[in-house]
């Protein structure tokens, strides 16, 4: 397997096990987490909703408890509260408080005497008369609530399952008997629930008096691994059997539904007789939170006992009531804030319920976020392999942002909770794998571009290996370019090379071309070629500029004044000393490559090539080190000034072999006996 389908296969792998994961119900806690705060952020940007005011909140606030006197508040209060509210027209009172314990009475014998006291008083003491009345009520307040909820038929109280920490504990204990009625009994159950969440250990009901009084419903709140309350557990598991949550069995009630029109679909969600309430597998309702505390309407339980609230304010309302004074009850982090009492969380949840208003269940969507998922993993890959790394992450991140504005409107609009975290991830883990892929390829490209480079320029010179590797075809295109050449030969060589084994003639050879390559290339030259004992360097390669000439004569000054340093290290090896003739010319050549189809070399071909061959071959005729013809001098002291031509001499026009014209030589340093023509610096004395 390629390397490049090993990428494909990464890239593809990311997005499909994103994938599985939501398609499974199983993504990690870490994923929730962020799919949680995504929506915490969407619900910032929707802002608060308006309730339907169907759901009324009354609080044992702090006001209640100074009026009231204690903490817990005695149920005779609760049971005056209850009839108020069905004598005011409220349809469904749900109480979320624990009556796990009875209210201990008044002492027999003092009942005794308060009935034998009543009795006996005459009909004109009315008023001590119900003040007895109350007190009698208070030597079986849990009698009294019970007598409230069953007289009114309005009620519902909650009950509360606990769990392990770990949440894996097996149901604990009998079922009591006060849960006997309280379950679904219309259950569509599949052969293998989803229990992930675990069994409750355990269970806290009512006392037997109230729970007989009033239809059950659970409380029990399970939040998410960040603390944040996003669902409502509408239905848990107890032994054999499953309870609804109080604001179901409140909606119930409220709806007028007998329990056999109520059906639970587990893993699936409730029916409400012909309406259905979608919940994900772990019938988990996904909570709609309107907004702060406050957002539903409370009033304090101390106005309405004290007859302070209008008639008809609770007229066809569901009245929920619980504790919010300080100390007391419990609050909750929701996407608004983090101290939603108890009480108006499950106010929400039961407004959800009626409205429908709940954010269309996750399992819904599936298809779209599997879309999502897929789709975004896709999309990140190909933007990372097809466009360069900063449009890819342009790309990219546009269509991040295009995926997160249309989960926040369709959230605003519509209530729909598509799935953000796992697209967002697969879109940019494919953008990463395929970026870096794509940096991978091009560092490996860089570096073979680099070796090859590395390795033309050891057989060509760097403009020319420049040119070979950014050429389209296997040479170089021809062109007809004027240049300056420069011929260099190593004098005496072929004399000495007879005395000398092959590894030591190689060793004086590369002595001399590097020397020689250090004096061209210091000049913007390129070195054409190595010619046995010589060279020939160009000065106007890729590129002519108005200093070849100056530069081409200040490289053969450079390596003729050199050579009595690298005479020296010949001397120290035994070796005689060599003398280097140069010839020089400017013209116009044709540049590009011959040879076969498969094998070619670089070179300059033209007629100043050979002028600048007999040149150098003049040298030995006039006894000079550099022959340059005016075509060179001229330039040089046009664009360099007289300092580029100091040294040299101007002698007669000569002949060359092969041309009909003359040519006008120049020679550095002048020839012995030959004077140099007015205007023109001597040049210096140098022993041949």
């Amino acid at each position: 397997m390629g390397r490049r389908s090993s990428w494909l296969l990464a890239a593809l792998a990311v997005p499909l096990v994103l994938a599985g994961l939501r398609l499974a119900d199983a993504e990690p806690g870490w994923l929730r987490g962020l799919e949680g705060r995504s929506l915490t952020l969407r619900y910032g940007l929707r802002g608060p909703l308006e309730p339907s005011g169907i759901v009324s909140l009354l609080m044992i606030d702090d006001r209640t408890l100074a009026e009231h006197g204690r903490w817990p508040l005695s149920r005779r209060l609760i049971a005056d509260a209850v009839r108020r509210l069905a004598a005011d027209g409220a349809r469904v009172v749900a109480i979320d408080l624990l009556f796990a314990e009875p209210e201990a009475p008044l002492p027999a014998e003092v009942a005794d005497i308060l009935d034998d006291a009543r009795s006996r008083l005459p009909r004109s003491a009315d008023g001590l008369a119900v003040r007895i009345d109350r007190l009698l009520e208070t030597a079986d307040p849990d009698g009294t609530l019970a007598a409230a909820l069953d007289s009114t038929g309005i009620g519902v109280l909650g009950f509360a399952f606990g769990f392990d920490p770990d949440g894996t504990a097996a149901a604990g204990g009998a079922i009591p008997d006060a849960l006997r009625n309280a379950a679904f009994r219309v259950v569509r159950e599949p052969a293998i629930p989803d229990l992930r969440d675990g069994h409750p250990a355990s269970v806290v009901v009512p006392v037997p008096v109230l729970a007989r009084s009033a239809a059950l419903g659970h409380v029990t709140v399970r939040i998410e691994a960040d603390g944040v309350l996003r669902h409502d557990q509408s239905a848990i598991r107890f032994g054999d059997s499953w309870y609804p949550s109080l604001p179901v069995e409140a909606v119930r009630r409220y709806r007028g539904l007998d329990a056999d029109e109520v059906a639970l679909h587990v893993g699936h969600g409730i029916r409400f007789g012909p309406d259905f309430v979608a919940t994900d597998r772990r019938m988990r309702l996904p909570v709609n939170h309107y907004g702060p505390r406050g957002t539903i309407e409370t009033r304090s339980l101390a106005d309405l006992l004290a007859g302070r609230l209008p008639p008809g304010s609770y007229r066809g309302r569901i009245v929920l009531i619980g504790a919010s004074a300080q100390g007391v009850g419990d609050s909750f982090h929701t996407p608004f804030g983090r101290a939603l009492p108890g009480p108006e969380h499950l106010a929400t949840v039961i407004d959800n319920l009626l409205t429908g208003r709940t954010p269309k269940d996750r399992s819904a969507l599936l298809p779209a976020d599997i879309a999502a998922i897929l789709g975004g993993g896709l999309l990140g890959a190909a933007l990372g392999s097809a466009l360069a790394p900063m449009a890819a992450a342009a790309g990219t991140a546009v269509l991040v942002g295009g995926w997160l504005a249309a989960t926040a409107v369709l959230f605003a609009a519509a209530d729909l909770w598509l799935a953000v975290t796992s697209p967002v991830l697969a879109a940019g883990l494919g953008f990463a794998l395929f970026a870096a892929r794509r940096s991978q390829v091009g560092e490996q490209a860089r570096r073979l571009a680099e070796r090859q480079r590395r390795n033309l320029m050891r057989y060509f010179s760097p403009a020319v290996a420049e040119r070979l590797m950014n050429s389209n075809r296997p040479g170089l295109e021809d062109r007809i370019q004027t240049v300056t050449i420069l011929f260099v030969d190593l004098v005496g060589f072929t004399g000495i090379n007879e005395r000398l084994s092959p590894r030591e003639a190689m060793d004086v050879l590369r002595g001399f071309y590097g020397h020689v390559e250090s004096a061209v290339l210091d000049r913007g030259g390129v070195v054409d070629k190595f010619l046995g004992d010589g060279a020939m360097a160009i000065f106007g390669i890729p590129e002519p500029a108005p200093r070849d000439a100056g530069d081409a004569l200040g490289a053969a000054r450079q390596i003729a004044e050199g050579m009595a340093e690298w005479n020296r290290e010949l001397a120290s090896a035994g070796l005689p000393a060599l003398t280097v003739a140069m010839g020089l010319h400017l013209g116009p050549v044709l540049i590009g490559d011959t040879g076969g189809t498969r094998q070619f070399t670089f070179t300059i071909i033209g007629d100043a090539v050979n002028v600048a061959s007999r040149l150098e071959s003049l040298t030995r005729e006039l006894g000079v080190t550099i022959a340059a013809s005016d075509a060179v001098i001229e330039a040089a002291r046009s664009t360099a000034g007289g300092a580029a031509i100091e040294g040299f001499v101007e002698l007669p026009p000569r002949h060359l072999r092969g041309r009909e014209r003359p040519v006008g030589v120049w020679s550095w340093p002048a020839p012995v006996g030959t004077a140099a023509r007015p205007g023109l610096l001597s040049p210096p004395d140098q022993t041949r």
